[in-house]
């Protein structure tokens, strides 16, 4: 049986902006694959992918009738390009196999009994009559909760009245709000590869993650794209306890050493010397006109100036602000609908062979009630599949055997 409160698959339904970002296919090395995970990556690194990763999400769904793609950044996803293929698959296993499915009701809490069974309170709305359930396996796979500063998820609640801790949950994977007018009229820009380091003034450790190489986008609130989510995810606590303030840099000619740059813009200011500096830019730069003007903007340049005007001054202070562009972020923005928290049930308290509770026999825990959270790009699902697909076949193996044990009574 299978009790869920809101509309089955909600979140795979709007994930992936509708497409579902099934998994990822780059990364079929398990080491490689648990360094996705801000939380979770030490874990990860045993045998939890290698009973079930990547390659055995997509060859599932694809025996299962959903033909799935890779795109070049390794994200997979339907064929279709809607989320609807991977549902419409997953319910009709549902019913193939017979499992039962209620839906818009609530665990409100659960007890055992002496001989070590689950008695689940079931609740629908106040008129309804309350529901019991007795049960040999209890497997609380709930996610985590979007109210994470009023309200903890369901499978927290249930999971402290089974005597489990909670890491206090707080968001992840989010865009960063910069305060720049100037800025946000770049809304729509974007950059296939800058270098983005985030420093807080809380935080003196080092942190390799919190400096990032990726695409990023320029939005209406500030900053947004893989390099800035990645940031978000792996800088989590430390940006709520800075209280989503702190400083970005950010390289925008990464792959351009600072002296290379200042030559390619000295010979440029040579060879357009009789051009307006707005007009007239390094292709080596890989830049929009829009950013172009925002870049000169910033360092007091006028665009109608000729090149042959401009001081080598302005030249070197030009070429370090395309190294070093410092943003402030004054807080996180919105990421479409979509939400992802660091926070749960600590890994210590299960195992990760089984998925079950160090705690309680025969209680099991899968995704994101778990304090585990990987960053965009197919992780979080992963996480989830490989977790219910452990969880699942051992829950299996002990009933198949309890029912060998009893037939042989």
């Amino acid at each position: 049986m299978v009790i869920e409160k809101g509309k089955p698959l909600s979140k795979v339904k709007i994930s992936g902006g509708g497409r579902c970002n099934v998994t990822n296919g780059h990364c079929a090395d398990k080491m490689i694959l648990a360094e996705h995970y801000p939380r979770g990556n030490k874990e990860f690194r045993g045998s939890f992918f290698s009973m079930h990763g990547p390659w055995d999400t997509i060859s599932w769904f694809s025996d299962h009738g959903v033909e799935l793609k890779t795109e070049d950044d390794g994200r997979v996803f339907p064929v279709s390009d809607s989320s609807s293929s991977v549902i419409d698959c997953l319910l009709f296993e549902l019913k193939i196999i017979g499992v039962l499915l209620q839906t818009g009701k609530s665990v409100t809490n659960v007890s055992t009994t002496v001989g070590g069974k689950y008695i689940i309170k079931i609740e629908k709305r106040t008129s309804d009559p309350i529901e019991y359930v007795e049960a040999d396996y209890l497997l609380i796979a709930s996610g985590s909760s979007r109210q994470w500063i009023f309200l903890w998820s369901q499978g927290y609640t249930l999971a402290t009245q089974l005597g489990h801790s909670i890491v206090d949950p707080v968001p992840s994977l989010f865009t960063f709000k910069i305060e720049d007018a100037q800025l946000a009229e770049l809304a729509g820009v974007t950059f296939p590869k800058v270098k983005a380091k985030l420093k807080l003034e809380n935080v003196q450790r080092q942190i390799p993650q919190l400096t990032q190489v990726g695409p990023m986008l320029i939005t209406h609130w500030g900053l947004s794209g893989p390099v800035i989510l990645r940031l978000s995810a792996w800088g989590a606590r430390d940006l709520f306890s800075s209280a989503y303030e702190g400083i970005l840099f950010v390289d925008f000619i990464p792959d351009l050493h600072l002296e290379n740059a200042k030559s390619i813009l000295f010979q440029h200011k040579d060879q357009f010397a009789k051009q307006k500096a707005l007009n007239s830019f390094p292709p080596d730069f890989g830049l929009v006109k829009r950013f172009w003007k925002y870049i000169l903007e910033r360092e007091h340049i006028s665009g109608d100036i000729l090149w042959a005007s401009v001081s080598n001054n302005s030249i070197i202070s030009v070429v370090s602000l395309l190294k070093q562009c410092s943003f402030g972020v004054k807080g996180k923005g919105q990421f479409k609908d979509e939400f992802v928290t660091a926070g749960g049930i600590p890994l210590s308290e299960i195992s990760l062979n089984t998925m079950e509770s160090r705690k309680q026999p025969n209680l099991f825990f899968a995704g994101e009630v778990l304090n585990v959270d990987g960053v965009t790009g197919g992780f979080n699902f992963q996480n989830a599949w490989s977790g219910g697909y452990i969880a699942g076949t051992t829950i299996g193996k002990l009933a198949l055997d309890s029912s060998s044990e009893m037939e042989a009574v």
